[in-house]
């Protein structure tokens, strides 16, 4: 790497003299992540702003040169930029006039307080990333001495200084990608633009439920950009958008919500089910028995080694997974005895199991009263979908439970999981996702998926033998238009392509990248090394991938090799997870001589490829496909792709009531005030903060039914609706008023409520408005008056809400028996609690019955 002589500079503003000056450039290795500077934390962005990098760019480019032996007597230097993502920034002392210089931009999330602390990670940076770095942040730390400090300027010369000092200036509409250079007054004012937040209320272009189209504005830049040849890079950050910031409120402070999802996938099996996926599981699970292939029939049942026979097949269904174990420092991780055995766990199954709903019909938009069948199972009830036509082999088809269809249905679904990049040059781009579901399961980069084979010629079985580790996945706009560009055009694309990228290897030595067209059964032909085992033990995430055989390269391993979606068969599993769930570890083998059984890698590929196949032709979403062709529905959310309306009991997607225009309108105004804009939002102009089952009044956002409204019959009535003066003439003749207490809206609710109220219906309203998380403890005038016989206030029953919507003139009779009946209240039945989770589903009170 050779210095450049940067020319005579203007030292003497800033107090730098000496020289002659070079400038170094540095290599392009980096682990930088502008995401992780302050002006794009919330809490910090106030706090800190931009500083000059001067010092930090001299003194690493001294100890760079020292370093590499290059370093001349009399000669300074400096570099042109910080790596990327890295930049400088100062804050104020809290209780003082220092003022504190942090460098941010370290994937952890953490800064350097020094320049010595960041040498020794920069060193690592500049040589190409090799072994371990030893920074404070990477690793051990070196123990260096620290530069002395110079005195603390007079206030005069500090003055003097920030009055020479070249202002910095930001662009909102430039890339966040480190772009400082020597340059300005004084050669080292930075020109890296810093990121700012776009007003709310004012976005360049808005989805169909209103919020900023951040994709649309990437769009725009990259027009603008189109005679730059190196096009724009810009991470993707969706500040304004309430639900992006409910997922990533807390990335800046640990981890969010998408963050430890994705930590979590990362640090467990491939064979362990994830959240959102579909599998079939088995609600039952009949006691000291394994779920073992009878050999005699070929068919997935229960076996009890104590007896020595098979009892049954287990009531397969397919469900979704909504919850996993979460007390792993307890209990451990999912583990390979997990599959078949129930181990023991110190946590109880809502905690150390998986929360599996049953699956509902994606062409039923009315019912989806399946998902409330749900139940905490262990991992040894479960399988994944793929396998339903090795598990239900010998069911007929009569008997399988429906949701196993549904499931089908859904085989052939896409939606893309957490964008976070985007790269292009005009007119094409691509934006960078961390996850995909596709049919069943959910890919994430770093995962190890199976290729499907080509078609083969007829007669030749297809096999599966190739396997890629997933480095980025991506979605490729082509030939994007001017016109797609426009705020108000739904495409942005004319055409699209969703495709993953990284390495590929190979089971078949035919396939390896050197043996295309040559025969490897010739006698002079030199076959090719297989991937060393090391190296099959870095490159796999998945336990034991070297038994499946020897691995091959599948094209040179300095490039990388890039394939479609559809050409995605599944994850690969362990090697022992597909051992336990084919039979190969069932049973011992009968010679004395130990037989090796190699693992399939397309065990389940007919199963798959069936379910795409049927999807085709089931879902309804889809057109009619053509004779063996698969059609796939992609949708914008895992909610979407499955047409689910709750998850864990909670309303999602279309489905959820609270996203109305109204209310989103209204979390917008919040954003405004969680971003710190100075603009006050109205937010007075709404009546209540969310929709609630209680009626309100019109204008006043006040919960209850309209003054001088009566309940007959479970309805309200409003004057001169049929029934409503009938209903006041009998009130006349019977008045029971109804006894207004101030105390929780869980006591209000058992009582009858008529419009016999106080006269003041000012004082009527102000009661309805009370607080209710608290009860107020009566006096003791007002205690002795209620408990005294001559008192107006009488005991009440305590009547369920079904009770009062079925005949109110029945218990307003009740209420009026005798007040000698002191054990009322031992009539109220005993309060359920808990999780009571029959097979079908949510607790049932005619189980109680008996």
């Amino acid at each position: 790497m050779a210095t450049t002589a940067a020319g005579p500079r203007r030292w003497e503003i800033i107090g730098r003299k000496g020289g002659p000056w070079e400038k170094v450039d540095i290599n392009s290795f980096t682990d930088g992540q502008p995401s992780q500077w302050p002006v794009n934390n919330p809490v910090w962005k106030a706090r800190y702003r931009r500083s000059s990098e001067e010092r930090h760019l001299i003194h690493l480019a001294k100890a760079w040169m020292k370093q590499r032996g290059q370093e001349h007597i009399g000669v300074e230097y400096y570099l042109d930029k910080l790596p990327d993502g890295y930049a400088l920034f100062e804050t104020d002392q809290l209780t003082g006039s220092q003022v504190f210089k942090r460098l941010f931009g370290h994937p952890s999330g953490k800064y350097y307080d020094s320049i010595v602390k960041f040498e020794v990670h920069f060193l690592w940076l500049m040589s190409g990333k090799q072994g371990q770095c030893d920074c404070v942040h990477c690793g051990k730390p070196q123990v260096k001495t620290a530069i002395p400090r110079k005195p603390r300027p007079t206030e005069f010369e500090r003055l003097l200084t920030d009055r020479r000092r070249a202002p910095i200036h930001s662009d909102s509409d430039v890339s966040s990608r480190s772009t400082s250079a020597a340059g300005g007054a004084s050669g080292f004012t930075s020109r890296r633009p810093q990121r700012q937040m776009k007003a709310a209320g004012a976005p360049y272009a808005v989805d169909e439920e209103g919020n900023e189209d951040v994709v649309k504005d990437l769009l725009r830049k990259l027009e603008i950009s189109k005679n730059d040849k190196a096009g724009i890079e810009d991470n993707i950050r969706e500040e304004n958008s309430i639900d992006w910031r409910a997922e990533h409120e807390f990335e800046n402070y640990g981890k969010g919500l998408i963050q430890q999802n994705l930590t979590l996938v990362s640090q467990q099996h491939s064979f362990s089910p994830r959240i959102s996926e579909l599998v079939l599981w088995t609600p039952q699970f009949l006691d000291e028995h394994f779920l073992m292939i009878d050999p005699e029939k070929d068919e997935y049942k229960f076996y009890s080694f104590e007896q020595k026979c098979f009892h049954g097949f287990p009531k397969w269904r397919a469900g979704l997974v909504t919850q996993v174990p979460c007390a792993t420092a307890l209990d451990g991780p999912v583990d390979f005895p997990d599959i078949q055995n129930l181990t023991d766990k110190q946590t109880s199954l809502n905690t150390s199991g998986f929360r599996v709903e049953t699956f509902p019909d994606p062409n039923n938009e009315i019912d989806k009263t399946a998902s409330k069948q749900y139940r905490y199972v262990p991992l040894r009830n479960i399988r994944p979908l793929s396998h339903w036509q090795i598990l239900l082999r010998g069911i007929p088809r009569k008997e399988w439970h429906q949701s196993i269809e549904f499931a089908l249905t859904c085989m052939t679904s896409l939606s893309l999981y957490e964008k976070f990049w985007f790269k292009g040059e005009w007119p094409n781009g691509s934006i960078f996702f961390k996850g995909l579901y596709i049919g069943s399961e959910f890919i994430v980069t770093g995962d190890t998926v199976r290729l499907t084979p080509a078609p083969t010629p007829a007669g030749k079985v297809r096999r599966c033998t190739d396997v890629m580790v997933v480095d980025s996945i991506r979605l490729n706009l082509l030939n994007i238009r001017p016109e797609d560009v426009l705020p108000d055009t739904p495409l942005l694309a004319p055409s699209s392509s969703i495709i993953l990228v990284g390495r590929a290897y190979t089971l078949d030595i035919r396939r390896h990248y050197q043996m295309q067209g040559r025969d490897p059964d010739a006698a002079q032909t030199v076959l090719p090394s297989p991937v060393p085992d090391e190296e099959v033990k870095t490159i796999f995430r998945p336990v034991g991938t070297g038994d499946y055989g020897s691995w091959y390269y599948l094209h040179d391993p300095n490039k990388r090799y890039l394939v479609s979606y559809d050409r995605v068969l599944g994850r690969l599993y362990e090697a022992g997870a597909v051992r336990l769930w084919t039979g190969q570890l069932q049973f011992k083998p009968k010679n004395a001589q130990k037989v090796e059984l190699r693992p399939e890698l397309d065990f389940d590929m007919k199963a798959i490829e069936e379910g795409r196949r049927y999807a085709s032709k089931t879902d309804e979403r889809l057109e009619e496909p053509e004779e063996g062709q698969v059609n796939w529905f992609w949708a914008d959310t895992r909610a979407e792709a499955l047409d689910i309306q709750t998850i864990n009991g909670h309303e999602v997607g279309k489905y959820h009531g609270v996203r109305d225009p109204r209310t989103l309108d209204q979390w917008r105004e919040y954003m405004k005030l969680i971003n710190g804009h100075t603009a006050t939002p109205d937010l007075f102009k709404y009546t209540s903060n969310f929709p609630s089952d209680l009626p309100s009044l019109p204008g006043t956002g006040r919960r209850g039914r309209k003054p001088g409204s009566k309940l007959i019959n479970g309805k309200v009535v409003m004057p001169g609706d049929p029934g409503y003066e009938e209903a006041g003439n009998k009130a006349l003749a019977e008045p029971h008023s109804t006894p207004r207490h101030k105390s929780s809206q869980l006591a209000g609710a058992a009582l009858v409520s008529t419009d016999e109220e106080d006269e003041d219906e000012e004082d009527a309203v102000e009661d309805n408005e009370q607080v209710f998380p608290s009860v107020e403890r009566p006096s003791m005038d007002e205690a002795m008056r209620r408990e005294s016989p001559t008192g107006q206030q009488k005991k009440v029953h305590v009547h369920s809400k079904a009770q009062i919507m079925a005949n109110p003139d029945d218990i307003e009779d009740d209420i009026d028996k005798d007040d000698d009946e002191e054990a009322w209240y031992l009539d109220i039945p005993p309060a359920r609690g808990g999780t009571e989770e029959s097979e079908g589903g949510d607790y049932r009170p005619v189980a109680d019955d008996d």
